[in-house]
């Protein structure tokens, strides 16, 4: 069986499904959405881009791929080093 396991900014290693559906907070301290999915580089197997579903409402499917070194830091949420436009 194969588990999926991401690198963090500080070089903690982490099962994938703890990070998919944590909030995601933009350097303005805005609420942003959610983790949806990553995309992973094939050869080392570290996430290179987040795929973030924006939190416009209920029926909204908007998403917002970001590269994952816009990641500031990963806790119980993930905080970006960018503002995320909402509009």
């Amino acid at each position: 069986m194969l588990k999926l396991i991401y690198k963090t900014y500080n070089g903690v290693f982490m099962d994938i499904k703890d990070f998919l559906g944590k909030d995601v907070v933009d350097k303005e301290g805005q609420s942003v959405g959610k983790i949806d999915n990553a995309e992973f580089n094939e050869n080392d197997g570290e996430i290179t881009e987040i795929l973030i579903k924006l939190d416009k409402g209920v029926l909204s499917r908007d998403t917002d791929k970001v590269s994952f070194d816009k990641i500031d830091k990963i806790s119980d949420v993930v905080l970006l080093n960018i503002k995320i436009d909402m509009d």
